[in-house]
């Protein structure tokens, strides 16, 4: 049977919801495949998970963590199941390189630039992707008093993910609020125009495969963090639909997963404006892989799996070659 390593946690703000994703994940693929969860606390600290319950770090019980001893970590592929900063920015891939161990999710590359909402958005936007203009606002620009003359507009952390943050200012008299707001979250963040009437939809996809398209049943004036994981989380989203369009939102979130050298299953969120589609924020890391929106996930999920396998996992020799050559010199 092959054995997954399903990380999570992390030093970030999306910590609990990292959780969630990995307990997910766990109930999914336990049936098929032989799990083994690593837990990184928000100090950075890995733990052997594998007896916690989620309930556990509800309650913060958490005498059944133990200190995860790498050399006897045997597992075929770690999973990436962190939101955010200090995990889906790359850094789970890294944890999975620098110990030989394959990884299904995205690389440096992919997941470094999807993370960030402002270079994302100069890397797509110069690339061909149809974005919502942007602009970057740093801490340092707010202490020297450079003004924002865009309203309404929305405020959004450069490195929030899951909705944290986002504030959205339909006069100037709010601002000022407003930005202490997101300020909490991240010293740099982007201004975007406001619309009303936008319709937002989600598309899922991986190497081979698409998920349906989810149209976002907003019923306030952003998608919050809390609409997407309260109790009334099916309540918010439509039924899955396939909307006529639906090729056109294929097409260009293939053309988003080539441009980042994406791998595995990522999340593109978009935007329609006057029929226009707008690609919004890729999500490298989608919550619980963005499993209810494929018909088949376990089948999507064994394609990337098998691909990832495919891998080749290199190892450099154990020699002190380059030392002797310097000394030598």
């Amino acid at each position: 049977m092959i054995s997954l390593g399903i990380i999570f946690g992390g030093a970030s703000y999306e910590h609990e919801i990292s959780i969630i994703t990995a307990y997910q994940l766990k109930k999914k693929l336990e049936e098929k495949y032989e799990i083994h969860l690593i837990y990184v606390s928000l100090d950075g600290q890995f733990y052997n998970a594998d007896k916690m319950l989620m309930r556990d770090y509800r309650m913060n019980n958490l005498k059944k963590l133990k200190k995860l001893n790498l050399r006897k970590l045997v597992v075929d592929v770690i999973v990436g199941a962190m939101h955010g900063e200090n995990g889906e920015d790359g850094l789970a891939y890294d944890f999975a390189r620098i110990n030989h161990l394959r990884y299904l999710g995205c690389a440096n590359l992919a997941a470094s630039i999807s993370l960030d909402k402002y270079r994302s958005f100069c890397f797509l936007a110069n690339n061909g992707i149809k974005m919502l203009d942007t602009k970057l606002y740093t801490y340092d620009d707010y202490l020297h008093g450079k003004s924002i003359d865009l309203f309404p507009c929305i405020l959004k952390p450069v490195y929030g993910g899951s909705s944290l943050g986002i504030e959205v200012v339909i006069t100037k008299e709010e601002l000022e609020s407003k930005l202490t707001k997101v300020f909490k979250f991240s010293k740099e963040l982007i201004i975007q125009p406001y619309y009303a009437n936008l319709e937002e939809y989600n598309l899922a996809l991986s190497e081979e495969d698409y998920s349906n398209l989810e149209k976002i049943n907003k019923k306030a004036e952003i998608f919050s963090f809390d609409n997407k994981y309260s109790d009334s989380f099916k309540v918010m989203h439509q039924s899955l639909v396939l909307e006529s369009s639906y090729i056109n939102f294929c097409e260009i979130a293939r053309k988003v997963y080539k441009l980042i050298d994406a791998s595995g299953i990522i999340r593109i969120d978009f935007f329609m404006i006057d029929n226009e589609i707008y690609v919004n924020e890729i999500n490298t890391t989608p919550g619980a892989l963005a499993m209810y929106l494929f018909p088949d996930f376990l089948k999507t999920f064994e394609k990337s799996l098998n691909n990832c396998l495919l891998k080749e996992i290199k190892i450099y020799p154990n020699n002190h070659f380059l030392l002797k050559n310097n000394i030598d010199k």
